[in-house]
């Protein structure tokens, strides 16, 4: 279990992390606060998990999920269990083969839903509350959102060949959850935010 093992090193940072922090938010440095807030979260959190058994069952869980949902749209994958967390995509264009997919850390949703996690639990303007009942769900949000974006790559493989790797990677699959990610921010971030102040200068 990676997170027992932390070295040293790791433990001093976190603390430096947190007393910043304090300083910050008693200093009413909001914005400072929410900004090292969040990224330290996040950073500390997804480096603890690096390597650990939750990663793997993120990993595995998101590349079965995108293989039940491409077998669903017609597109045949296959897990391969023998290396947890890689997807096999079976091409049917060009040349009959498999391109293998593999499903780390930036295809397996942990950064994003540290990253949510981060700014949800750091922003002072909305109540706990509030966060108990998004929180989850903005999460699953992100969970489903980023197999969309895995279902897409493989889509996009599938009928395009394997020359498309990169461009499905890299510029397809990136842009549509770069998309989704900020309607999701907008609803549950910015439309939140807008409708408290329009409460309080209602009431005001």
């Amino acid at each position: 279990m990676r997170p027992a093992g932390l070295p040293v090193l790791y433990w001093v940072v976190a603390t430096i992390w947190l007393v910043l922090y304090l300083f910050l938010q008693k200093a009413r440095a909001w914005l400072l606060a929410y900004m090292l807030g969040t990224v330290g979260f996040t950073l500390l959190v997804v480096y603890a998990f690096r390597g650990s058994a939750v990663e793997s069952f993120i990993e595995r869980t998101s590349a079965l999920s995108a293989h039940y949902l491409s077998s669903a749209l017609g597109i045949p994958t296959k897990v391969f269990f023998n290396a947890p967390g890689t997807l096999l995509v079976l091409i049917v264009y060009q040349e009959v083969g498999w391109t293998a997919i593999e499903i780390d850390i930036e295809c397996s949703g942990l950064l994003e839903f540290m990253v949510f996690t981060g700014l949800m639990l750091f922003f002072n303007g909305f109540t706990w509350k509030y966060r108990a009942t998004v929180l989850p769900l903005g999460i699953a949000a992100t969970f489903v959102m980023n197999i969309v974006r895995i279902a897409i790559i493989v889509a996009t493989i599938h009928f395009g060949g394997k020359n498309m790797i990169y461009v499905a990677h890299t510029v397809v699959g990136r842009a549509i959850f770069f998309m989704m990610v900020i309607a999701l921010y907008w609803y549950v971030f910015t439309r939140a935010t807008s409708q408290a102040i329009h409460r309080r200068l209602t009431r005001d």
